[in-house]
């Protein structure tokens, strides 16, 4: 049965990657639709707010990233490495709850795989992430941080977090049907994961009991992780890998089996 989960959810994928791509073309267009910038809105946006960080943190309230250098955007990048991580989270969750309910003729009227509808918005927010981390990139290149190899192993930050957005938003979007209520909760959880996310400050400044209360955030590998590699160069943890990735699929597989559990009560409530 566990393995039979596994198999679907490929199925789907494989079956209809054609149809994926389709919706996170449409929904990336829209996002910019009508806009004079188009698609440089993908770069242009993160980079006025790390200029608005940079202004903010260093020359407003003179905050110091620990253990950084005292240049004025040291802080302003590695509270960037972590935004970009923590926003690809909250704009696909916060999506999520009426993923499904606000497309119901997808569900009375016409036979679609239903689980494909997380895709969308969480390949979206991969693509902007993606675009973020070029530009944290860039603008650590010209504030003379050096280069390193392991930069090319970002991306593969990318595999573990988008099955884990996936899973969430599919357990989200299912349990938005029966609760109409859970976009307002969902927003006040993200609201208080931005806090509990090492964000605004590292892992390694706060104490070894709260260091380990906040492993549990499964955001919080991929923000070091982005940070080891941008910042200090180093090398790509194969052991924190493969764990976000078996905590991504086993969150992937619990909203798949839920959602086969529920989905058949869709109609009724829509």
């Amino acid at each position: 049965m566990q393995l039979d989960n596994f198999r679907d959810i490929r199925r789907d994928v494989q079956h209809h990657a054609w149809l994926v791509f389709q919706l996170a073309r449409r929904d990336i267009q829209v996002r910019y639709r009508g806009t004079q910038l188009g698609w440089l809105w993908a770069f242009v946006s993160p980079l006025l707010m790390l200029g608005v960080y940079t202004l903010a943190f260093k020359y407003i309230f003179k905050v110091r990233w620990p253990g950084a250098q005292e240049g004025p955007v040291d802080f302003a990048l590695h509270l960037f490495a972590g935004l970009l991580i923590f926003q690809a989270a909250a704009e696909c969750w916060g999506r999520a709850p009426r993923l499904i309910i606000e497309q119901p003729h997808l569900v009375k009227k016409v036979v679609f795989p239903l689980a494909l509808l997380p895709w969308a918005p969480v390949l979206n927010a991969l693509f902007h992430a993606g675009m973020s981390m070029l530009l944290l990139l860039v603008v650590a290149l010209v504030w003379g941080i050096s280069p390193h190899w392991q930069w090319a192993f970002l991306p593969l930050l990318l595999l573990p977090l988008g099955i884990l957005l996936w899973g969430g938003s599919l357990l989200l979007a299912s349990l938005g049907v029966f609760v109409r209520d859970l976009p307002q909760f969902v927003a006040l959880g993200l609201g208080l994961l931005q806090f509990l996310s090492p964000v605004f400050y590292p892992v390694s400044s706060l104490p070894p009991m709260v260091q380990s209360l906040l492993g549990w955030n499964p955001l919080t590998v991929f923000i070091e992780q982005v940070r080891a590699l941008v910042f200090t160069g180093a090398y790509p943890s194969p052991m924190l890998w493969a764990q976000s990735m078996m905590g991504s699929m086993l969150l992937a597989w619990v909203a798949y089996a839920f959602f086969k559990r529920v989905r058949g009560g869709f109609a009724d409530v829509l």
